[in-house]
């Protein structure tokens, strides 16, 4: 994942080289830098037109939070990290129109682990088993999206200057793919009960994570053009 993130970053500066401009013969007038906030957290964007009709986006987001969570009847103080990069083309229909459709990748959307939490009376409520504390040790859980995302979408915003160096930006689209549900906890090892259980919940737990096939992507932003 570093790397794809190098690459974006990498991809992003070069978008705004003196040859790259001259060569588009635009004056540099088709490059924008842009702040946004979205699902995948707090991001910074360049992005280039490289025809009339066709343009490049490289970005980075970030979010982190920590907060207490139920999952499946069992408490959780979980930590929810967003730390992804994204690359995408856009496709103008109107000449340096506003309104584009987009495909691309994004990376790993979301990392979101927790570290289970027993009741006031030390216990766990596991699969409709009671287990103490001591017999489950530290439980740890996970739902982790793939590394690198297929991404499809729509909006409006353009690097091409009209008018305005300021220009609102609107992103709606969806990252394919499901996240992937981790449960465990260090008395498992010698406890087949437990990881039966846990097994369970797993599977309850990645029921409801797969109703939702894609990760929804919802942007909005204010860039500068130049």
């Amino acid at each position: 994942m570093r790397a794809t993130h190098g690459t974006a970053i990498a991809l992003c500066l070069a978008l705004f080289t003196p040859a790259r401009t001259q060569l588009l013969g635009q004056g540099g007038k088709d490059a924008s830098v842009a702040l946004r906030l979205s699902s995948l957290g707090y991001g910074l964007e360049g992005a280039k037109l490289l025809t009339n009709h066709v343009g490049l986006r490289a970005g980075f987001n970030y979010f982190k939070i920590s907060d207490n969570k139920t999952e499946s009847d069992i408490a959780f103080d979980a930590h929810l990290k967003m730390t992804s990069g994204s690359l995408l083309a856009d496709l103008f229909p109107a000449r340096r129109g506003s309104f584009h459709l987009s495909t691309g990748l994004i990376t790993n959307p979301v990392n979101l682990t927790g570290t289970g939490v027993p009741t006031e009376s030390g216990t766990f409520e596991i699969n409709n088993h009671t287990y103490t504390s001591s017999e489950v040790g530290t439980m740890s859980g996970r739902i982790k999206w793939p590394s690198v995302l297929p991404y499809f979408g729509l909006g409006f915003g353009t690097p091409a200057a009209a008018h305005r160096a300021l220009k609102f930006i609107f992103d709606l689209g969806v990252g394919i793919g499901r996240g992937k549900v981790s449960l465990t906890a260090t008395g498992a090892a010698n406890n087949a009960q437990l990881q039966s259980d846990l097994d369970a919940e797993i599977a309850d737990i990645q029921k409801d994570v797969h109703k939702v096939p894609v990760y929804p992507v919802i942007s909005f932003g204010l860039a500068y053009r130049f």
